[in-house]
């Protein structure tokens, strides 16, 4: 069996500033974007199974979602920079 420590360590100073630098920025937005909209699948594969959603509809859903995710992909970074231009 493995025995865990009764020591914690604390992260160096130096890591830490780096971690609290990146969080700031937000890191990568295509990849948050990626995240998000992988997320959005999920929730919505999930819903049509708990919904019991008739294969005909389940089809039409996943289309609506591809045209969803491809249109925010699209679109969302140009709003995304103009919404950062306001002060």
């Amino acid at each position: 069996m493995h025995e865990e420590s009764d020591s914690v360590y604390p992260m160096p100073e130096r890591e830490q500033n780096r971690m609290h630098r990146s969080a700031r920025r937000g890191g990568d937005p295509t990849q948050m974007m990626d995240v998000l909209l992988a997320l959005d699948r999920m929730l919505v594969e999930v819903s049509m199974r708990l919904y019991k959603l008739p294969r005909h509809e389940q089809l039409a859903m996943r289309k609506q979602n591809r045209h969803l995710h491809k249109t925010v992909r699209q679109h969302l970074p140009r709003l995304l920079k103009r919404s950062s231009r306001r002060p």
